[in-house]
């Protein structure tokens, strides 16, 4: 099964880059500042990933005491652009959402000009894990494009206490220079597979076969399998089973 967060790491890790040693990149090293700076202020967690050689370096601050995680109060780097020591103590469903969102957050990036690309940002809403009190936390997340090769080469995800308590939403992808939501969670995952979609996967769920379903939608079977294949691929998974259950967490179906 390939996995949504599997995907988006190929998209993120395979681009072409331009050659820059990462010692050079003023980019980066204007990020690493942003980082420290927002840990600071905001006792939160700063996780700046370098997309171009597989790494991340994490800030930590308060916000890790609190979730018993990144205890090192140095800044460490992870050969990885994953967080996953973080990731363990959220709700798993919430983290699936966010990789989600971040897929349709680096696809819509790809396809806006350059020069807008520092206008955008993805918020996330993350429950706590196992945590009584319904504590969440909010991730946002910003990515920085190489203008040399137009590749995003940055990602900055910036985590604090989710003080509002809010639950209107899971997450979102806005426009911070105008406050615009260019698509948020429930309405663009609900738009995510089409109607016809989802009412075949609802009946593969209950357990009807192709051609019963052909019968009952009045379409043929070369139709039904066409919508079949074409779920798989938007869900990236191997089978129907694992399709039924994803779409299933996501309350698409």
């Amino acid at each position: 099964m390939k996995t949504i967060q599997s995907d988006l790491n190929e998209k993120l890790l395979q681009q072409e880059f331009s050659s820059i040693p990462d010692n050079d990149n003023l980019q980066l090293k204007k990020c690493q500042e942003i980082a420290q700076t927002f840990v600071e202020l905001e006792n939160g967690i700063a996780v700046l990933s370098d997309l171009q050689f597989n790494k991340s370096y994490v800030y930590s601050g308060k916000l890790a005491d609190e979730l018993n995680v990144f205890q090192n109060k140095n800044i460490q780097k992870i050969e990885s652009i994953w967080e996953e020591e973080l990731f363990a103590k959220l709700d798993s469903d919430d983290v699936l959402q966010k990789h989600l969102l971040e897929l349709q957050f680096f696809q819509f990036i790809k396809a806006i000009p350059f020069e807008e690309h520092k206008d955008y940002c993805v918020v996330s809403r993350l429950k706590i894990a196992d945590n009584v009190t319904q504590k969440a936390i909010l991730h946002k997340m910003f990515y920085f494009t190489n203008p040399n090769d137009c590749n995003v080469e940055l990602a900055l995800c910036l985590y604090h206490f989710d003080f509002l308590n809010s639950s209107l939403h899971h997450g979102m992808i806005i426009n911070t220079a105008n406050g615009s939501v260019i698509h948020q969670t429930e309405d663009g995952n609900s738009a995510f597979l089409s109607v016809r979609e989802k009412e075949i996967l609802k009946m593969i769920q209950e357990g009807k076969r192709s051609k019963e379903i052909a019968e009952l939608l009045f379409i043929s079977i070369n139709t039904v399998n066409r919508h079949r294949q074409n779920i798989l691929e938007k869900l990236r998974v191997g089978n129907m089973t694992e399709a039924c259950m994803m779409a299933v967490k996501l309350n698409w179906i």
